[in-house]
């Protein structure tokens, strides 16, 4: 960050409350043009204008909000594919005011909502896919009794104690009445976005979190994973995301050994030249983020958590 330190934590501790000022300040332009650092953001879901709220609320955009935020990035940044972005990175080319785009999960959502956005402002993508997401039941973040029992401590024992794993977290739960862009997108969606450009990712076969696992396991969703999404798309992947963005040495290594060209993190800020392409980082795109504060993050102003 190119920013002086003082200002940087200033901004950091107080967070959105100063957010309208940094942007009136034009902190986030002087530090796009200075930082020599790329971008890569993370969406999860985009829906309807208007859609009844339900899962997690942090992850659903609305589709006007989603539209308003790539034709800002169209006109400030230079985006480009994820494939482009590590090429940059692993090859030293200048990163300055470069943004890429990705998905994780597959909602069905995004290639209703966000795909036309982004060919219409031609911008590409990549989408990281749960090899298991044929299952139509919905992911258990977005059940109502989850959603309403939000707490940090519970959450750290769904991701660590129960390992992010939906049979422990609901064992049995019923069938959810989520409307179909808050479920997995089918495979033939998939494959159609594929043929249009999009990219498609790994992101394992279950959403466990990986450092919770033994070696067999994470195998299994790290190389399994691959193969099942290339199986059932055409598609082979290149690149891979963290669940949960939780991830650790070891998990990084089996990434790496598994031949992928590279895996996103969740840890918030931006990219230098040669950074290490197998534990990039990523901006958490939260749905409901202000237009000053969406423009100070995405130029690395950023609070400590995304």
């Amino acid at each position: 960050m190119i920013l002086a330190g003082r200002t940087s934590q200033a901004i950091r501790l107080a967070g959105p409350l100063c957010y309208r000022a940094v942007r009136a300040l034009g902190l986030p332009a002087i530090n796009r043009r200075l930082n020599d650092a790329g971008l890569i953001l993370c969406y999860h879901n985009v829906v309807a204008n208007g859609s009844r709220t339900v899962g997690d609320p942090s992850l659903h955009m609305r589709r006007d909000r989603f539209e308003q935020q790539v034709r800002w990035l169209a006109a400030h940044y230079t985006v480009i594919g994820l494939p482009e972005f590590v090429d940059r990175v692993s090859t030293g080319k200048p990163l300055r005011a470069i943004a890429a785009l990705t998905f994780d999960d597959a909602y069905a959502g995004v290639f209703e909502h966000a795909v036309p956005v982004l060919q219409a402002v031609g911008v590409p993508a990549t989408v990281f896919v749960v090899a298991t997401a044929g299952r139509r039941a919905g992911f258990w973040w977005d059940r109502r009794e989850i959603v309403e029992s939000a707490d940090p401590a519970l959450r750290r024992e769904r991701l660590n104690t129960l390992r992010g794993d939906e049979a422990a977290i609901v064992p049995g739960a019923a069938r959810q009445d989520l409307p179909p862009s808050h479920r997995p997108a089918e495979w033939d969606t998939l494959r159609a976005a594929r043929r249009s450009g999009i990219t498609i990712g790994a992101h394992t076969v279950t959403h466990r979190s990986l450092p919770t696992l033994s070696d067999a396991e994470l195998e299994f969703e790290v190389v399994a994973g691959r193969t099942m999404i290339e199986r059932a798309t055409g598609a082979r992947p290149d690149f891979f995301a963290y669940p949960y963005g939780l991830w650790d040495y070891r998990v990084r290594s089996r990434v790496r050994l598994a031949g992928y060209r590279a895996g996103l993190t969740l840890n918030a800020g931006l990219n230098r030249p040669f950074a290490d392409p197998c534990s990039l980082r990523r901006l958490n795109v939260p749905a409901g983020i202000s237009t000053a504060a969406f423009e100070a993050w995405t130029a690395g102003l950023t609070t400590s958590h995304s």
